[in-house]
Parts: C-alpha cells; structure tokens; sequence
C-alpha cells in the first residue's frame, strides 16, 4: 500500500506564470526535463499542469526568471496540506462559526429611561435571556413584547432584534403630555366623522346612541356624553373609539412596467488574522473574544434589479397589492382594509388605468362639543 505522502507527490500540479519572463521559464523547464502537459494561454498568461514532485525544481527557475506563479490542485481548488495540525485547524474554522451562529452572545436594550432599561434588564434575566443561550430558547418577540408592555403601562410598543448572536430590546414610551391634554378638554360626545356601517365601540366613558351594524351620516352622534339614569342626566362626557365600514373608491394610473430592487442571497467570508473584509461586505458579523483576535467573519448581500409587466394574468393582484399598501399608509395604524374590488381596469402598452373599491374599517369618532340645550 502506498503511503499518503507518497500519493501526494503524484498529484497534478496547475500552474499559472505571469511576468515578462514567462515564455523563457517555459522554455527552461521543458528543457531542464520536467514534464509539462496541458500547455495553454490566456492573454498575458501561461497555463500548465506538472507533477508535484518537480515543484522545487520550478521554484528554483521562477527566481531565476522573475516570474509569478499561481498554483492548483488538480483542476479545482487551491494546493491543501494535509498535515494533521493543518485539517485540525481546517476544521476548526469551518465548525466555529456553526457553532457560534447558533448562541446569543450579547443582550442590551437601547433607549427609554435608564430606570426603564434597568427594569427591562431585570425582566430578560429572571427569564433567562442572557448571553451565551441557544437562540431557540429565546422567546417568541410578540411574547416579550406583551409581558413588558403589560408589567409597563409606560409603554406605547417594545421591538425586539437580533443581528447575529446579538439580542437587543428598543422600548418605546408613550407620550407623557397627552393624558393632562386630555383631562383639559370640556366633556364632549362622539360623532360619526363619515357615513359608515357602525361594527364595534370601545368606549372609556359615555353611553352607546346607535347599536352596532347600524348605518350612521356624517355628524350623527354615536356615543353620548350624558348619562341618564331615570329622571336625573349627568354629563360625563364620551371617550374611546368607534369603528365603522365604509367604502373607497380609488381610480388609479400606473406604469404597465414596475421596476424594484430585490436582496439577493446572503454570503458569509472567513478571514483570518488582520485581513479587512471586501469592499462589497455588507457587515461584520460577531463572533465570540476568543476568536475574534484572529477571525473576522463577515456577510455581503448584493441587491437584483427585477420588474415585473402588469398583464392580464397578474393584473389584478398586482394593482391591488400595491394600491392597498399605498392606501394603508394614509389610514390610522388600527385601520384595516376588510375587501377589495377592481371595477374597472384599461391595460394600455404604456400605462395601466382602472378603478378599484376598496371596504375599510377604522375609528370614525370624533369630539362633538355638547351644546347648552342636551
């Protein structure tokens, strides 16, 4: 049986030669006896393959001919040692970083009131969210995000990220001048803001005026602030909210061609010691100190330029796609589109034109002063 470092010394060598003295080292080494296969040019380029056991052979005439050389395995990859400390170290720095990928090495919160961000804290650690857990053992964000917000009525939202294996909490406060604002104003009943079809009522204070499934005009009061109970009436005033259905109609004029940009597929590069990562890097991703004096792994993302053609086929579920986000935008964050219809579409070669109804549900209550006659 042959040893292993006997079957190396056999393997193809490839070799790129760069350099003004390119042809005569070429020249030489057919001379000198090595036996040289494959020969080729690319450009500026000499391309061949040898044997690797007359690699110190060329060595010694590259110096001599002041050329560069580039050199291959076989017909891919790069020339490996297979020294057990060098796969040991191969190993190593193919495993870590899965290994790594799979913790949580730093927890904070950023932003609020340090004592906010202290009782924050205090709440990550009783539940175990600290540095160095399985990223599976983290709870679900709508989790976190409900138990801070109920044990923190300060709160008007929580958004949990994570970037790699770090973990970091972004309280956000409600505003602290909108309750005295409130308290301020003179009792007041809720109106309909828009002819709608009345669907629910969360109300604070007041008493409903019209039962849910109603139809109401714009102006008619649908919550009163005056309470009555037999003969005596006492105004206390109508808080909250009252939502309705009512209708859209949007008419529209697009390109027949959207164009967007799209990320592409994400890429991960290892760098060893000092080496600064490529220009196209899109961040550095953490890794643990112990690697990090000699490791730098870093993630590019490249964007893809796409478009898509408005035809027929797709036409109506990509007009109503990006009308109702357009729409959406324009309406109070509880808002919410409930149905959407094309009516009317004209696809031209240039330009898309059409009509589109679109059923929407939000708050439609607003303050009504109450008059000295109620």
């Amino acid at each position: 049986m042959q040893t292993g470092k006997r079957l190396r010394g056999r393997e193809t060598v490839w070799l790129t030669v760069t350099g003004s003295g390119a042809d005569a080292f070429f020249s030489a080494c057919a001379a000198s006896g090595i036996r040289l296969r494959n020969a080729g040019r690319d450009g500026e380029q000499l391309r061949f393959s040898v044997m690797r056991k007359d690699m110190p052979a060329l060595r010694k005439m590259r110096r001599k001919y002041r050329v560069r050389l580039g050199l291959q395995a076989g017909r891919d990859g790069v020339i490996l040692d297979l020294s057990p400390v060098r796969v040991i170290a191969v190993l190593l720095f193919l495993l870590a970083p899965l290994a790594c990928s799979g913790l949580i090495w730093s927890v904070g919160v950023e932003g609020g009131k340090p004592e906010r961000q202290e009782r924050i804290s205090a709440y990550l650690e009783k539940n175990g969210i600290r540095p160095f857990i399985p990223i599976g053992a983290v709870p679900d964000e709508s989790q976190i995000r409900n138990d801070l917000m109920v044990a923190d009525p300060g709160l008007s939202w929580v958004r949990v990220s994570r970037e790699g294996g770090r973990l970091t909490v972004h309280p956000i406060e409600a505003p602290e001048t909108g309750v005295d604002a409130e308290k301020k104003l003179p009792p007041a009943h809720l109106a309909a803001s828009k002819r709608a079809v009345i669907t629910r009522f969360e109300l604070s204070s007041g008493v409903r005026n019209v039962l849910p499934n109603t139809t109401v005009e714009k102006g008619d009061i649908v919550a009163s602030g005056i309470v009555t109970q037999r003969e005596d009436s006492y105004v206390t005033g109508a808080e909250g909210k009252v939502y309705g259905d009512y209708y859209v109609e949007t008419r529209f004029e697009m390109p027949a061609v959207i164009r967007y940009s799209a990320p592409g597929e994400r890429a991960y590069r290892l760098s060893v010691g000092n080496n600064v990562p490529e220009g196209d890097a899109w961040r550095e991703v953490p890794l643990p100190a112990v690697f990090d004096s000699f490791l730098k792994l870093s993630e590019s993302r490249d964007g893809t330029a796409r478009e898509v053609r408005i035809t027929e086929e797709n036409g109506e579920r990509v007009i109503l796609g990006v009308l109702k986000e357009k729409l959406l935008g324009t309406l109070d964050p509880d808002a919410t589109v409930k149905d959407e219809k094309v009516l009317r579409v004209h696809y031209d070669n240039d330009k898309v034109k059409g009509t589109v109804l679109f059923l929407i549900n939000e708050n439609i209550a607003v303050r009504k002063q109450i008059s000295q006659g109620d």
